[in-house]
């Protein structure tokens, strides 16, 4: 066993890439990131051994293994039984003191490095393999009751009914232990995502962003139209700029936990939520970040209110592009210009935002 399985917490500056069997892909890439010196939020990950003590010490995974037999064939009404039966358990089983301790110890220590703050966190899921959208992150965790409880909704959201019909339908097991990211929340002015490619076509000659105003849930969740940018990935001048309607933007809740949604002034809605300094930063660090793992990847942000220009920019999650990266898209796009051709086209041409 190594010194970090058997680990409770791991803070993001001692992890890289490979720890994703301990702490899940989505807060192994985060100390990757911190390796290959991209800015990200400063916090730590409940590891995926912490999850199976759990339910281990609990006895919760002997009633699971219990259930499993009842399962039969997998419907959504099976399923959903399951799905009932298990986060049930889990949302209102305490942790074992000790466990509970370990994991406040770090809670604790990341409040003390911001003194005077009320130190909002995420509680975000990190699965040891990718599932896409099937298990919860919550944001604006304030104070140790709701931080536990919230650690408790995230393990148990590995029992969500879409994500033990994906596991079922792929062949993996019923019980699935995650990891848990516990980031410092950015007060985020403009979030969004930004693509190593073009998403509309799988062009790899160009950089797209999505933002909005406030925290990232509006656009990550799609409740938002947000502001489209099309960058050049060789000169990073942006070629087209979208407005996005932009109607709502998530803030903090400022009497407790969690965020809210609130509308966006008609003024602020009509103009575009990125400036061309900020524009041309974000795509050096998206093209940073796609040269460091040699793959296209989608990347989630946010530009900090309270923090000067580019230290604002915090990278608060990637993950690997997973649709056009699967495809042959030569056949898909036009013939690419060299380098060189494109640099003089744009000094030609001009370049100005739409």
């Amino acid at each position: 066993m190594t010194d970090k399985e058997g680990r409770v917490t791991i803070w993001y500056d001692e992890m890289d890439g490979s720890d994703f069997p301990y702490v899940g892909k989505k807060n192994a890439n985060l100390g990757e990131m911190i390796k290959a010196g991209i800015p990200v939020a400063p916090g730590f990950a409940i590891t995926i051994g912490a999850n199976d003590r759990f339910i281990t010490e609990t006895g919760i995974k002997e009633k699971l293994k219990e259930k499993l037999p009842e399962l039969g064939e997998v419907t959504y009404e099976t399923a959903k039984d399951a799905s009932d039966f298990a986060i049930g358990l889990i949302e209102k089983t305490a942790l074992p003191p000790d466990l509970e301790g370990a994991i406040l110890s770090d809670y604790r220590e990341l409040c003390k490095r911001y003194p005077g703050s009320t130190c909002p966190v995420a509680v975000r899921s990190s699965g040891s393999v990718s599932m896409p959208g099937q298990m919860e992150t919550y944001l604006n965790i304030l104070g140790e009751k709701d931080f536990i409880n919230y650690v408790r909704k995230c393990w148990a959201s590995a029992y969500n009914v879409e994500a033990i019909m994906y596991r079922m339908n792929k062949g993996m097991p019923f019980l699935f232990n995650i990891g848990v990211g516990v980031p410092k929340m950015v007060h985020s002015r403009v979030s969004g995502i930004i693509f190593t490619i073009n998403p509309v076509n799988g062009d790899p000659s160009k950089i797209s962003i999505d933002a909005s105003c406030g925290l990232g849930e509006a656009v990550v969740s799609g409740i938002v139209t947000p502001d489209t940018y099309l960058i050049d990935k060789i000169t990073l001048e942006p070629l087209k700029t979208v407005i996005g309607s932009k109607e709502i933007e998530c803030v903090y809740r400022e009497d407790g936990s969690d965020i809210v949604q609130v509308p966006v002034s008609e003024e602020r809605r009509c103009v575009a939520c990125l400036n061309r300094e900020e524009i041309k930063e974000l795509a050096k660090v998206g093209k940073l970040i796609e040269d460091y793992y040699g793959k296209p990847y989608d990347i989630e942000f946010g530009i900090d209110a309270d923090m000067p220009f580019p230290e604002n920019i915090i990278i608060l999650q990637v993950r690997q592009e997973s649709v056009w990266s699967k495809k042959e898209v030569a056949s898909k796009t036009e013939k690419r210009k060299d380098p060189m051709e494109r640099i003089l086209s744009v000094m030609l041409s001009g370049v100005k935002l739409k």
